[in-house]
């Protein structure tokens, strides 16, 4: 059986995970973990996800203040309107890797049916336009874009949330996501159109991989 990493352990090898992906530049993104109903452990600010410690970590409540603790990342209202809205979220992740970024700068669309791994991990992917970063504003209209089925809000001008069940599960759309964007991105500078798969195959795919619709 395999050992189950503590929290703030998991939210670690997440950071270097991303930092081994080439996701990360600077102390841009955070990552959170619900650690019961009152409570959630995010990163805190400034710091660089892929040198994270045990010590990076900041325990903050589920209904405190927009800046509660004040030493948590500047996102920390983005975390928390989620795991107010969604119960079954259990990890958010906020990073800006490179194609999605530079998706999120442009009215490119992305389609998620066009290999078998975006239509299972992505769903319908949400958008919201550009709102200053670390307001409750983009908060809120992140959360309400999530809905109760979406896992997958690129902000434009700004990056990506994912959400998930697990801290790999939100990770996988992460990385899924970046996949999609960089093929989107490369098929249009080389003139190419990329062929889909359709809803048929897409809702074929779920039932045998048995995953919930989303979106």
């Amino acid at each position: 059986m395999p050992v189950e990493l503590v929290p703030h352990q998991s939210l670690i090898a997440l950071g270097r995970l991303a930092g081994s992906r080439g996701y990360l530049w600077g102390t841009g993104g955070n990552l959170s973990l619900r650690r019961s109903e009152s409570h959630f452990l995010i990163t805190m600010r400034g710091t660089a996800l892929d040198q994270l410690d045990s010590q990076d970590f900041v325990l903050a409540p589920l209904q405190g203040e927009r800046d509660e603790p004040p030493e948590a990342s500047t996102e920390i209202q983005l975390h928390r309107r989620i795991y107010q809205a969604r119960p079954d979220v259990r990890c958010v992740i906020h990073l800006s890797p490179f194609y999605t970024t530079l998706v999120a700068c442009t009215d490119l669309e992305l389609p998620t049916d066009i290999v078998p791994e975006t239509a299972l991990y992505l769903g319908e992917i949400a958008r919201v336009p550009y709102i200053q970063p670390g307001t409750d504003e983009l908060a809120r209209a992140v959360a309400e874009a999530l809905g109760k089925e979406r896992s997958v809000v690129i902000m434009a001008n700004h990056g990506v949330v994912t959400v998930g069940e697990s801290p790999l599960d939100a990770f996988r759309r992460v990385e899924v996501l970046e996949f999609l964007c960089r093929m989107v991105v490369t098929a249009r500078s080389a003139g190419l159109e990329l062929h889909r798969i359709g809803p048929d195959a897409v809702a074929s795919l779920r039932r045998s991989y048995g995953v919930k619709a989303r979106g």
